[in-house]
């Protein structure tokens, strides 16, 4: 199995990416996960409480099960990964089951940042966007999928995104394969996807 981790800031186009990667393989066995799954169970604390937890801090992440689940993956192991409720803010009862297969796309802004993650991924993707573009992104996105006002995205952003994009994200760049901006030619990242999977044997090919 061949794992392919996609990372950059909030709005930068990683879910787009990944979906494209999956798309393009889909002759094989492709799965999907996001870091953004494995958020830290705060369900025992009030939605009010909840609210104010700062999502874009390391700390917020439950990166133990998360290793936990993809070293069992990798070793040829089905998993059930977390389900969570961006609108409720916490992580939901059910699981999602997730089969072993020949591609995982991973995502998530703060993928790349733990060694022992780090050390699973066959290649690493930073996609390297403007940070007013990447605002924009977010504040469509989350009016349309989580309900929120265009003010409360633009609080959040300030108070939480972007410290936390300055402190963590953006340093984690450090350590992609490769670092692409908006116009970037998704070729590249094919030729970089294909030479993983079947080297240089084009016969292997599964089409």
């Amino acid at each position: 199995m061949i794992i392919v981790a996609v990372s950059g800031g909030t709005g930068s186009g990683k879910t787009t990416l990944a979906k494209k990667i999956l798309k393009n393989y889909s002759n094989l066995k492709v799965n999907y996960l996001s870091l953004d799954f494995y958020y830290k169970d705060y369900s025992e604390l009030s939605f009010n409480k909840r609210s104010k937890i700062n999502f874009d801090h390391p700390n917020s992440i439950d990166f133990k099960l998360f290793y936990q689940h993809i070293s069992k993956h990798r070793k040829g192991d089905d998993i059930n990964t977390p389900t969570y409720s961006y609108k409720k803010h916490k992580r939901l009862k059910k699981t999602n089951l997730l089969k072993h297969g020949d591609l995982l796309v991973l995502d998530g802004i703060l993928i790349l940042l733990k060694n022992n993650i780090r050390e699973f991924f066959d290649l690493s993707i930073f996609l390297d966007l403007d940070s007013s573009k990447r605002l924009q992104r977010r504040i469509s996105r989350d009016n349309r999928e989580r309900g929120r006002s265009k003010a409360e995205v633009e609080e959040r952003y300030l108070k939480m995104i972007k410290p936390m994009h300055n402190k963590y994200v953006e340093s984690s760049k450090n350590f992609a394969d490769i670092i692409l901006n908006e116009d970037y030619d998704f070729e590249l990242i094919k030729n970089k996807i294909d030479q993983k999977l079947y080297g240089n044997n084009q016969k292997n090919k599964r089409f």
